[in-house]
């Protein structure tokens, strides 16, 4: 998933881009923290955190009459409250970034700190397996600068950005001071500096030196008066990396200033605008292609149906005429459909009591019978009868009528009734 996220990281003037990564303009830009306004904060429950951290972040503005865009990241929450990174990029700050975004016509749609994304990917080498929650210091050293991040277990507690020629004891005492007011006073259990490692061929052109020397280069070494100082080499790309990790988090940092958010939604929507009016175009000449195309074609296949069609006329009337004379024999030679034969079938279920005095067949269609019966419940037992009444003993035997019509019995002379039935054949035939 990483490999499909773009990155660009501004580095000592420059963009760098993190190899593998996405196609396309679009792009996350990761800065050091010393671009940024970086605080932590503790917002009470209930409460904005947005409208808690803004004027603190706006404090230190170095430009008063901006209006800073503030993002936010939740490191821990409980039911009083929540602790959060609050960051923004002052653009007045940015112009230089601006311009190396255009040259390379990128469009950002993130920005996040290149040292949290160090964090991310050197986590297991800072704290180790697990164990008791300690407080670190956390030296993160690049070109721009020492970023000096302070954890208490595994929460931020402060956060602080120093420049190369600084003094690095200094920075690191009132970073310490900062995490002492907002997380209390605890023991400093080490310091992990992390450094990114050179290569092979860039150390080997660099001389041997002496240890009076390496000790005088080596500010990191100083440091060992406040707690024991562990170094992690890390590789030149593992802090964008992180970055592009941290971007599939929607919960994430994202200090995106509130104008390039502008001009990305712009970029966008003309890049959609464009892509619309190219479909637009292509199913326009669609259009007109078929609009044009289609009648000298019909007319092609048209007159190519009607060649088939009269080259094939006379075969079909030929076999037409030889299926309606084999229907036509198929049909008087079937005898037990014949009215003799229902005739018989129809007189051989008469219940006792039943006499028939008028029989009507009409073929395909069905018959009519009349007659007297000695009490109603006989009429009604040739009813049943002629609905049970089938071609075959199995089961599935076809029935032979598809539907009885009794009309209302009278009454006879001598206490008998009279009845008239009608025996519809199937709509659909009988199966040959």
């Amino acid at each position: 998933m990483t490999q499909e996220v773009k990155v660009v990281a501004y580095e000592g003037g420059s963009l760098r881009l993190l190899p593998g990564g996405g196609k396309g303009r679009e792009a996350v830009l990761a800065l050091p923290l010393s671009r940024m306004l970086v605080r932590m904060a503790r917002v009470p429950a209930g409460e904005d955190p947005v409208a808690v951290t803004a004027p603190v972040l706006q404090a230190s503005n170095p430009f008063p009459d901006e209006q800073l865009t503030v993002g936010l990241e939740t490191v821990r929450e409980n039911e009083q409250g929540s602790v959060v990174i609050a960051a923004a990029l002052p653009e007045g700050a940015a112009d230089d970034i601006g311009e190396a975004l255009d040259a390379e016509k990128l469009n950002v749609t993130r920005v996040d700190i290149l040292e949290l994304g160090q964090l991310r990917s050197s986590w297991s080498a800072i704290c180790g397996a697990g164990g008791e929650p300690k407080r670190r210091a956390v030296l993160v050293a690049s070109v721009d600068g020492v970023a000096i991040i302070v954890l208490d277990g595994d929460q931020p507690a402060a956060v602080r950005s120093a420049s190369s020629g600084a003094d690095l004891r200094r920075e690191v005492m009132q970073t310490l001071l900062e995490a002492e007011d907002f997380g209390g006073a605890k023991p400093l259990a080490e310091i992990v500096v992390l450094e990114r490692e050179q290569p092979e061929s860039q150390e080997s052109q660099n001389e041997p030196e002496s240890p009076e020397s390496q000790e005088a280069d080596d500010p990191f070494g100083t440091l060992s008066a406040f707690a024991p100082v562990r170094r992690v080499p890390v590789g030149g790309d593992s802090a964008m990396t992180g970055v592009a990790e941290r971007s599939l988090d929607a919960e994430s940092l994202n200090a995106l200033p509130a104008s390039w958010a502008e001009v990305l939604a712009e970029t966008r929507f003309k890049s959609k605008l464009v892509k619309y009016l190219s479909v637009a175009i292509g199913i326009w000449a669609l259009a007109m292609g078929v609009l044009f195309g289609v009648p000298v074609v019909y007319d092609f296949m048209a007159d190519g149906q009607k060649a088939d069609t009269r080259r094939h006329h006379a075969k079909f009337a030929e076999v037409k005429k030889m299926v309606d004379k084999v229907n036509l024999v198929r049909k008087y030679s079937d005898h037990d459909h014949s009215a003799l034969e229902l005739l018989k079938a129809v007189s051989d279920r008469l219940p006792d009591g039943v006499t028939l005095s008028d029989w009507d067949y009409r073929r395909d269609k069905g018959i009519s019978i009349k007659g007297d019966a000695d009490s109603t419940s006989e009429v009604y037992a040739l009813k049943d009868t002629m609905e049970e009444m089938a071609f075959g003993e199995d089961e599935d035997a076809e029935k032979v009528f598809g539907a009885i019509k009794l009309d209302p019995v009278g009454s006879a002379k001598g206490g008998s009734v009279r009845f008239s039935m009608y025996l519809e054949f199937p709509e659909e035939g009988w199966r040959q």
